[in-house]
């Protein structure tokens, strides 16, 4: 049998331990991309890569501003002399594994990836489906991940012991990317979770295995299955860019999960006991930040500047239009596009906090 190619798809190979137990996985002369900040408070991390004869170990300050072509040549330089079958180790946040994926699918035109999620939100979401991406900016504002590629993990390691460091915002924006995926996909999952919120190590495998079935039916979002991964992802990626990524990317999504229900409504997709439903269990079980923070943000924004982030959305029609996700039921979706002037008539009820 001949060996999958770079770039293809790959089911999800995951494994749980420690790091120090999982990183004897490793094969030596690897090159392993380290989140500094992450090597700081897990101080036993680098003794462990170490111990494996690696080639290089590059620590890097994680965060939105390292995924650009800087950050991107830093790795790439690292990652020279890898072989053909050589190995690339992404251990950090998403913002991390992103930059390695893409690396790791040029470097000598694909080596092998091990994705080690130190986060809660990359443990659910980013280190799965096999996405890599750098940002660019484009007028002066920064476009989220426009240029990137497809390069599956060839296995995943999840250290649970990694995620005591995290702080409460970002073990709730793991959690709110990990019940996005219930409320579109499991609608009694949701519903458990609106009831009793899950633990940790719960939510980590629901998540994975959700996402995992779609990546596994649309593994380069060409069915238009995969989609549904983006529920909240279009007006939070504009909230995330007008506040600088002050805001986080998961709280952004939280953020943009309530903009698709007023979409939805608005589009008559979302019924409204549906979106009160949801906006509630999204507002007790995960404390999501709320109304007002969509106000503060619209409020100082330039619709000029909206439009130009809207229209590098990777998920924008040939005619400019909105490729939304938006609920028709909790554990169903619909997939709808949304003009310039449906969003538009919302405005001035986001930029008030209040509800259209």
């Amino acid at each position: 049998m001949s060996p999958t190619p770079p770039g293809a798809y790959r089911p999800a190979a995951d494994h749980w331990g420690t790091f120090t137990k999982l990183s004897k996985r490793l094969p030596e002369g690897s090159v392993a991309v380290v989140d500094r900040t992450v090597a700081r408070l897990h101080p036993g991390l680098i003794p462990a890569l170490e111990a494996r004869n690696p080639r290089a170990i590059l620590q890097l300050v994680g965060g939105e501003r390292a995924k650009n072509f800087e950050t991107l040549q830093k790795v790439l330089a690292g990652g020279l002399t890898l072989p053909r079958s050589g190995t690339l180790v992404a251990v950090g946040g998403g913002t991390i594994g992103d930059v390695a994926t893409v690396a790791a699918h040029l470097l000598k035109r694909g080596v092998r990836l091990v994705q080690v999620p130190t986060t809660l939100l990359a443990a659910v979401d980013s280190s799965l489906g096999g996405k890599g991406a750098v940002d660019m900016s484009v007028r002066g504002a920064v476009v989220k991940n426009p240029v990137g590629v497809f390069h599956y993990a060839d296995e995943t390691w999840i250290c649970p012991e990694l995620y005591t460091s995290l702080s409460e915002v970002q073990l709730r924006e793991g959690a709110i990317e990990a019940w996005k995926m219930a409320v579109c996909l499991d609608g009694d999952l949701f519903r458990r979770y609106s009831r009793k919120p899950p633990p940790l190590q719960r939510l980590v495998k629901d998540a994975r295995r959700l996402k995992e079935n779609v990546c596994a039916q649309d593994p380069y979002e060409q069915t238009g299955l995969r989609r549904v991964l983006n529920f909240g992802h279009t007006f939070g990626h504009v909230l995330e860019g007008l506040s600088r990524f002050k805001l986080s990317h998961g709280d952004a999504v939280g953020l943009g999960m309530l903009c698709a229900l007023d979409v939805g409504r608005l589009l008559g997709v979302t019924p409204q006991d549906v979106a009160i439903q949801v906006e509630e269990a999204l507002n007790r079980g995960l404390g999501i930040l709320g109304r007002d923070r969509i106000a503060a943000l619209c409020k100082r924004a330039a619709l000029k500047d909206v439009t130009t982030l809207l229209a590098a959305d990777k998920k924008a029609g040939k005619a400019g239009e909105l490729r939304m996700v938006l609920l028709s039921a909790i554990g169903a979706f619909d997939i709808k596009d949304v003009t310039e002037n449906d969003w538009r008539t919302l405005w001035p009820a986001w930029t008030r906090g209040i509800l259209p």
